[in-house]
């Protein structure tokens, strides 16, 4: 009996203590709604070839990681292989909507809820990008993030060498599950 209590006891602490900490780290919700965006990113002299399903999913797995609607739309242009000769300077054209918080009287318009939440790239996350990408999301940042409500807190680009890696790490409104 005794031990039966000890051991409802320590559930009850270690509960509470997990509950605690879940709710520390938790983003807190916010009411938002999708806002769309169309960008269109224009890369120059990438180190190698990209093919055109390489850019779109490699576009589609960072834009559902930076929160982006499931539904979008990815156009690569001047990919791959054309003329004979290897096209190292694509466009990507995407469409896409990322949550955007609602102040004031607009909070009656909410769709969704979101909260900040910090997001990193880097080889294998998203798994489509590997350490080769380092350039490609170098431009990315510079050409997608760059005009998106996100915030870049470190980026770390070592596109040179043997040993190729990024990582960037930024702030993003990520819709609540």
């Amino acid at each position: 009996m005794r031990a039966t209590k000890t051991l409802l006891l320590f559930l009850a602490v270690a509960l509470a203590v997990a509950t605690e900490a879940l709710a520390a780290t938790a983003p807190a919700a916010a009411p938002a709604e999708w806002r769309s965006y169309a960008v269109l990113v224009d890369f120059t002299d990438l180190p190698r070839t990209y093919s055109c399903d390489d850019l779109w999913y490699k576009f589609r797995d960072v834009l559902l990681k930076l929160g982006a609607r499931a539904y979008m739309t990815i156009t690569p242009y001047r990919c791959g292989v054309r003329g004979g000769g290897e096209a190292r300077s694509p466009q990507v054209e995407v469409k896409f909507q990322l949550p955007q918080p609602l102040h004031g009287d607009t909070v009656r318009y909410a769709q969704i809820s979101a909260g900040d939440e910090t997001i990193k790239l880097a080889p294998g996350s998203p798994r489509t990008l590997g350490p080769d990408d380092c350039e490609l999301v170098r431009q990315m940042q510079q050409g997608l993030l760059a005009v998106l409500p996100v915030r870049v807190t470190s980026a770390d680009f070592r596109c040179t060498g043997a040993r190729e890696s990024f990582a960037l790490t930024l702030d993003a409104v990520i819709a609540m599950r």
